[in-house]
């Protein structure tokens, strides 16, 4: 794990708490800017991506500082781990590990799971 990728975790999951439509398009904006993302300007940067993606920037950094969020980020790596998962992002559909996956492609891959989770019901 890099410097920051509890943070930006923590980040993700707040921004997902708060919209799916926002979380897609903030996780793909964090991949594309992530060599310009430090430990150092990690706050100010994931901020502006959150507030880019549609939701209030302010009220996520908020929320990626708390309890209940670092809790969610350590079960969530706890899960990867146990599922054998050696990169970001890593995709599975019902259960299936599609494996590491590039994020420019997030849009392919929310179709996936959305017609995944449509056949399902």
């Amino acid at each position: 794990m890099h410097n920051w990728a509890a943070k930006g975790a923590a980040y993700a999951d707040c921004v997902g708490q708060a919209s799916n439509d926002a979380f897609w398009k903030f996780v793909g904006k964090v991949y594309e800017t992530q060599a310009d993302i430090t430990a150092e300007n990690a706050d100010e940067k994931l901020t502006a991506l959150a507030d880019g993606a549609g939701v209030k920037g302010a009220d996520i950094a908020g929320c990626a500082t708390t309890p209940v969020t670092k809790a969610h980020v350590e079960a969530s790596v706890a899960l990867g781990k146990s599922v054998e998962v050696t990169g970001t992002p890593t995709l599975f559909i019902n259960g299936r590990k599609i494996g590491s996956v590039d994020p420019r492609g997030a849009d392919a891959y929310k179709e996936l799971v959305e017609f995944a989770a449509k056949e399902a019901k």
